[in-house]
């Protein structure tokens, strides 16, 4: 008897999941609809990186501090 309790209960679950896949199916694009993104805008490409800042030397003094020196 367990035995047929064990089988329906996969069942259930194999259509549970049927019933999921479904509803994410639904919620996806449908063929045929306009897409919302631009027609011709593919991946662009990164934009160029700015020019590293020069570099101290270290035999100068004190590094420079701001504010009050007291």
């Amino acid at each position: 008897m367990l035995d047929v309790v064990y089988l329906v209960a996969i069942l259930a679950l194999f259509a549970l999941v049927a019933l999921i896949a479904q509803g994410v199916e639904k919620l996806g694009p449908q063929p045929g609809a306009p897409s919302a993104r631009i027609p011709g805008r593919g991946a662009q490409p990164p934009a160029a990186a700015p020019a590293p800042a020069p570099e101290r030397s270290s035999r100068s003094a004190a590094p420079e501090r701001g504010g009050d020196s007291a």
